[in-house]
């Protein structure tokens, strides 16, 4: 049986998410198994409440391409039109698989089509768009540049991944998720915000933002932002990839590589050394963020100690800092669970 964790590393987060008047969760999550949940903030959330995820989407989308790159079925280097030959992207034959897991892709932008009056982007209001629309459509329109570009961080390159999975499989890429994620870690609130349909009632509004829901197509999202879950359901997610039952090591370690050179990005996720307080020493932390409206979300990964954090919040707290900056809420909750 796994260990408990301590409660005096619990009640030490707890008072550090006070003091910043976090309004969220906290999950503590050991390599054993042992999970433990803080909430805070005036009107606490419940422990199990469904949270949406955001771009931590995109992170689930990684593991599943690198299940197909386990079996063979996908290669990184590749260009999407060994796959999706009729896509009608002018680049379809050069951009790579690569490129689009670390936004190098030079697809057309979403943040950067045009407002609407209520300052929305049109690629999120499309009514009558669906990420497979979206992924032929928009996506596939005039690239703003020459792959391999630089750095863009770019809502297409998860969409058009997402549907050149469903290509290889397939399965939708929802239904992918839910198969392979859902079903396999038996995760009874995880899901994906189905085009077309109302937000489900049960999922966390989204902040102060919560009036702007009505204005978004959220179904469009997919790949790139439209799982839900508990945030319990988050770190079986995370244990199951630490533990190696997702992908085997070295897909998981080619998904996880990254340098300086490219600001520590891997595929879909942050992979960086940070010297936490009280370890004395660099320690590897791989980081999923997640942002929508006014909820921020954070996944924490420490490979090295088999360990999850993860902070789920309301309202963006004005210090939530980076670990790899040494300051911040989140380098503090860190260094009190990694290096107590």
């Amino acid at each position: 049986m796994a260990a408990p964790i301590p409660d005096r590393i619990v009640e030490s987060v707890r008072q550090r998410a006070e003091d910043a008047h976090f309004d969220g969760a906290i999950l503590i999550g050991e390599p054993g198994g042992s999970v433990r949940i803080i909430v805070t903030g005036v009107d606490p959330v419940a422990p199990d409440a469904v949270w949406r995820w955001a771009s931590i989407t995109k992170q689930i989308a990684a593991v599943l391409a690198m299940q197909e790159v386990a079996q063979g079925r996908l290669d990184p280097d590749a260009p999407v039109s060994r796959y999706w030959p009729e896509w009608k992207a002018p680049q379809a034959a050069h951009i790579r698989i690569r490129d689009l897991l670390m936004h190098k892709s030079g697809l057309p932008q979403p943040d950067a089509s045009p407002g609407d009056a209520d300052g929305v982007p049109a690629f999120y209001r499309a009514a009558g768009a669906s990420p497979e629309d979206s992924a032929n459509g928009f996506c596939a329109g005039p690239p703003r540049a020459t792959p391999p570009a630089d750095y863009d961080y770019n809502n297409c390159d998860s969409i058009v991944l997402g549907e050149i999975l469903h290509r290889i499989t397939g399965q939708p890429f929802e239904q992918l998720a839910r198969e392979r994620i859902g079903k396999r870690l038996h995760l009874a609130h995880f899901g994906l915000f189905r085009f077309g349909a109302p937000i489900e009632k049960h999922v966390q509004p989204n902040g102060e933002f919560s009036r702007e829901d009505a204005l978004l197509n959220l179904g469009i999202y997919g790949a790139a932002g439209g799982a839900y879950g508990t945030i319990e359901d988050l770190w079986r997610f995370d244990h199951a990839l630490l533990s190696g039952e997702l992908i085997p090591e070295s897909e998981r370690e080619l998904m996880w590589q990254s340098s300086r050179d490219n600001g520590f990005y891997g595929f879909f996720q942050w992979i960086f050394p940070a010297t936490l307080a009280g370890c004395g020493r660099e320690m590897r932390l791989v980081e999923r963020q997640g942002l929508v409206g006014g909820i921020e979300l954070r996944n924490y990964l420490i490979p090295e100690t088999g360990q999850a954090v993860i902070l789920f919040s309301r309202h963006r707290p004005s210090d939530f800092g980076d670990p790899w900056e040494g300051k911040g809420f989140a380098y503090d909750v860190l260094s009190k669970i990694v290096c107590p």
